[in-house]
């Protein structure tokens, strides 16, 4: 058997399905909707409220089956050489350090390829809110042998799916965005729970 460790001996691509903060967004649209639909199209809001059900909650479900089938192709197992996450309460960095403490990889990672909803965007410009803690669902952050064919398997099924970065033979978690480079810090209180809106 593989130790998690081995990991590092691999350039193994992180990719994620699905788009970041749905919950949140969710909760955003409904608990905000007036003061959305005074700056947006009303159609904007009600969208947004919908997010992480219907084609979100089914590709959630097909992308974890295709993930873990791909892994066993590949002669990987999750929680050894191949590691798979949902983003959840926290928000996307949140599952990004959980992801690094399962797998004890260093990677680096380009925050603009991580995939968002142009809606999310705009509440959360507009309520000043930072949609990389903001709750997800529906989401994957996963480490997989052969990423390439990974995603392509994705693609296939109709399933929202990107590279977002690789595993690196050093400790170090790096994230780049817009030229700029700065590590992985620990979790921060996910954005509903600062605006009283996060219930158990």
């Amino acid at each position: 058997m593989k130790a998690a460790k081995d990991i590092l001996k691999y350039n193994r691509q992180v990719i994620m399905t699905g788009y970041i903060a749905l919950k949140g967004t969710a909760i955003l649209a409904r608990e905000f909707k007036d003061k959305i639909d005074e700056r947006y199209p009303v159609w904007l809001s009600r969208e947004a409220s919908r997010f992480g059900e219907g084609k979100d909650s089914e590709d959630f479900d097909k992308a974890r089956e295709i993930l873990l089938a791909h892994t066993r192709d590949m002669g990987s197992e999750c929680g050894e050489d191949a590691f798979l996450t949902e983003v959840s309460k926290g928000g996307f960095l949140t599952g990004l350090y959980e992801m690094a403490a399962m797998c004890s990889a260093g990677f680096e990672l380009d925050l603009r390829s991580v995939p968002i909803r142009q809606e999310t965007v705009e509440i959360c410009e507009l309520l000043e809110v930072n949609p990389y803690h903001l709750y997800g669902e529906k989401c994957f952050i996963a480490i997989v042998p052969e990423g390439g064919s990974a995603l392509e398997k994705l693609k296939a099924a109709g399933i929202s799916a990107r590279l977002v970065g690789h595993t690196t033979d050093k400790k170090a978690h790096i994230l780049f965005n817009d030229g700029t480079e700065s590590h992985l810090n620990r979790p921060e209180p996910d954005e509903l729970e600062r605006l009283g809106l996060l219930r158990d």
